[in-house]
């Protein structure tokens, strides 16, 4: 079977492209909610692992005439298999990386290799137009994330793309549509099923019932509850409840966020005093300051907007970043929540909090921001290590910016239990942001009063005089929290909290632990352990889920790289039938050079713009799409210019990419407060010049390097982007997203001498 010539080649790999790309975004939704989130770093390197090991395969071997069709029709099948088997999984497959490994490589696996046929069954100027016709699709994939996650239900969309390969095989194997079509009849019957589909355990517990109201969107899946299935009681519900509370019965739901991250919706019937929500931590600064411009960040299902209001605000902005948690609490639970997002006074803002506030011209009496995090993916998860813009010195500069003169920024973390570090580093975090803002003694700004394991950080622009302090203590007595800090004249530090505002993070580092103040260049403000040097494992027993993460980085990194090694390289050992073409020694070093280079760009920049276009899927839509498609017109344009001249354009790769890492934060500090449309405008404006010179390196290389060559150009392409996938989270985590933007720039330094340096190689 010999692949059509025609523009159905091209078509062809550009579904399967879109397919794969659609694939290893979509299903980190799913992993988001069944495993912890750092589990879905897996399936972007799984993704790229399955586009570069067939090269080696097929590289070495030449490729069966049935081969590509037969590959997409696995593809097609294993895709909702794939889907079915993650969303049935028992409690010991759950646990098993071997398993998640097999499920989601063997439909990448399978998608791969119909994509490097696709490639091999070209040569010469077609390769570049075929390569182009790849990247286009993934492009395209890459467009639909965010409409495709907009309220379907995300494991049924990921099974109904295994139709995209099937049609693949309608359009260029004659011999296999019939049995391509009935796939398609199959797929299609079978999504339209939704119970196989249905998703009944999460991360952290094991659905009993189905939930009252379910909804998938681009940043969390939002299922509701009746209170008692998560919270195991019908107490009314508190972050960190003070120590005189009488437990008390109260009707409320639970909304859950990926199976990690909850909020309670509380029934009000507009006249009920709701007493238990004085006596909860997160609420102090409003009893002592009775603050009456307010703006809460994360108002979830609106029990910080029902608080606010109790305690005489007057107007309140609530912020929410999920716009349909917005249309839930107000739609369908509106007579059960009292529409707590339109009430007098409250005006509902779907936005991100940081983004918000940069356009905002308002200032607040009280800003809040109570435990406002998720362990869920977003449709960038792959991408990101659970970094969080609201956490980082330039974050809290802004929000100390907009502040009346004694306004209060009231922060709720962790304080005690496996967290607890988080309030340390919180509190080291603010006193640097004080200090970039000219106040030089920081203690005396900040009031921490905690209840339970939640501790409340207040932040003022003002000292804290001795009547703001008696307020708050009497807060404090009457509802039975403590106060932290300030420590009594004389005392000496007592605990992690104390011992880290009096030493700083130094003596903590030397145990394992970072609590250096995030900023926008290492947003990691969940990940307090040192990548480089982590505690002894018996300390780390007793650390959270994020600590735990990071350690999981370090076994993915080791565990991608064994297969990585075994998958690309071990059967050219074993067959010894490793090229040796000419040009394979400084064409093996160039394809690993722009291997490296390409992730080790794309993955910072989607990281850095994150916060400036409002949201993580955002950034991931405008940066991957900038890229791809860049790339793509480049590697299309290669093949109408002369190969003397299109040589040059590699070369200024480099040049434009150290361009882009210079620019980059400049440009977002003097345009954060432009429009959407121009902030996206802005950024494809940065990327898009770099992306299109790198789409020349690929088949640029390959006609430098020589054709013979080319099967295990592409392995060692796409071994080393999968190593890269990995290492450039491990990179920014101990040195920041604009140190591994050099790196890339570096690798393409490398690829641009190695081009130049290097003799044509004569095709015999």
């Amino acid at each position: 079977m010999e692949v059509d010539r025609s523009g159905r080649g091209h078509l062809a790999i550009a579904l399967v492209s879109a397919q794969v790309l659609l694939f290893e975004v979509l299903v980190t939704r799913v992993l988001s909610v069944v495993l912890w989130y750092h589990y879905v770093f897996l399936s972007v390197s799984l993704a790229m692992l399955a586009l570069g090991a067939p090269g080696v395969w097929l590289g070495a071997r030449r490729p069966g005439p049935d081969l590509l069709p037969r590959a997409l029709l696995v593809a097609a099948v294993l895709t909702p298999v794939s889907v079915l088997a993650t969303v049935h999984a028992g409690p010991a497959q759950r646990a098993s990386m071997v398993y998640w490994t097999v499920v989601l490589l063997l439909p990448l696996l399978a998608a791969g290799t119909a994509v490097v046929a696709l490639l091999l069954e070209v040569t010469g100027k077609e390769l570049a137009t075929r390569y182009g016709a790849d990247l286009l699709g993934a492009t395209l994939g890459a467009l639909l994330v965010t409409p495709l996650l907009s309220g379907l239900p995300t494991p049924r969309v990921v099974a109904a793309l295994g139709v995209l390969p099937a049609i693949a095989v309608l359009l260029i194997a004659p011999s296999y549509r019939r049995l391509a079509g009935v796939t398609i009849v199959g797929i299609v019957a079978l999504v339209a099923v939704a119970k196989p589909f249905a998703l009944r355990y999460t991360k952290m517990y094991d659905e009993s019932v189905a939930p009252l109201h379910e909804r998938w969107t681009p940043t969390a899946r939002l299922a509701v509850f009746p209170s008692q299935f998560i919270l195991r009681a019908e107490d009314a519900f508190g972050w960190g409840m003070g120590a005189l509370w009488v437990k008390a019965p109260l009707e409320q739901l639970w909304l859950e966020q990926d199976g990690s991250a909850g909020t309670p919706i509380t029934r009000w019937d507009g006249t009920a005093p709701l007493p238990h929500l004085s006596f909860d931590v997160t609420s102090a600064p409003y009893q002592a300051l009775l603050p009456e411009r307010v703006c809460i960040l994360g108002a979830g299902g609106g029990r910080d907007i029902l608080t606010a209001i109790k305690h005489g605000a007057r107007y309140v902005d609530a912020v929410e970043l999920n716009p349909y948690t917005i249309d839930l609490v107000s739609g369908p639970l509106k007579s059960y929540s009292g529409d707590p997002y339109h009430l007098a006074g409250v005006r509902a803002v779907a936005s991100e909090g940081r983004s918000f506030l940069t356009h905002t011209k308002n200032r607040y009496d009280l800003l809040q921001i109570s435990l406002i995090d998720t362990w869920a993916a977003t449709s960038a998860g792959a991408y990101a290590l659970s970094e969080n813009g609201l956490y980082t010195v330039e974050a809290f500069q802004l929000y100390l910016n907009r502040l009346t003169e004694h306004g209060v920024l009231t922060v709720s973390r962790w304080a005690s239990g496996a967290r607890q570090l988080e309030m340390s580093r919180l509190m080291l975090l603010a006193k640097e942001a004080l200090s970039r803002e000219g106040i030089v003694d920081g203690n005396r700004h900040l009031v921490l009063l905690t209840a339970g394991e939640v501790g409340n950080l207040m932040v003022l622009r003002a000292p804290v005089d001795d009547a703001l302090l008696k307020a708050l203590d009497k807060v404090a007595f009457a509802r039975g929290f403590s106060r932290r800090w300030p420590m009594p004249p004389g005392a000496p530090p007592q605990g992690m909290i104390q011992m880290a505002m009096v030493h700083g993070p130094a003596p903590f580092a030397k145990a394992g632990f970072d609590l250096s103040p995030p900023t926008d260049d290492r947003p990691f403000f969940f990940q307090t352990l040192d990548v480089r040097n982590p505690p002894d494992k018996r300390m780390l027993a007793s650390m959270s889920e994020n600590e735990h993460a990071v350690m999981q980085l370090r076994r993915l990194f080791v565990i991608v790289g064994a297969i990585t090694l075994a998958l690309f390289f071990l059967p050219f050992v074993l067959s010894k039938r490793l090229p040796r073409a000419p040009g394979f020694g400084a064409g093996t070093a160039y394809f690993a050079a722009i291997g490296l280079g390409f992730m080790f760009l794309e993955l910072p920049l989607v990281q850095r713009l994150g916060p400036y276009l409002g949201h993580p899927s955002r950034a991931t839509v405008v940066v991957l799409g900038t890229m791809l498609a860049g790339a793509g017109l480049g590697s299309m344009l290669s093949s109408r210019v002369e190969q003397s001249r299109a040589l040059l354009v590699p070369l200024l790769v480099p040049v434009l990419a150290f361009v882009l890492s210079r620019a980059l934060g400049p440009v977002i500090a003097a345009t954060l407060g432009a429009s959407l449309t121009a902030r996206v405008g802005v950024s494809v404006l940065l990327v898009a010049p770099v992306a299109f010179a790198m789409g020349f390196c690929f088949p640029v290389g390959m006609g430098r390097f020589g054709d013979k060559n080319r099967g295990w150009f592409w392995a060692v392409n796409g071994a080393t982007s999968v190593l890269a996938s990995v290492s450039t989270l491990v990179l920014s985590l101990a040195f920041g997203l604009s140190r591994v933007l050099l790196v890339g720039v570096l690798c393409y330094g490398v690829a641009a001498l190695l081009l130049r340096s290097s003799e044509a190689v004569e095709e015999g």
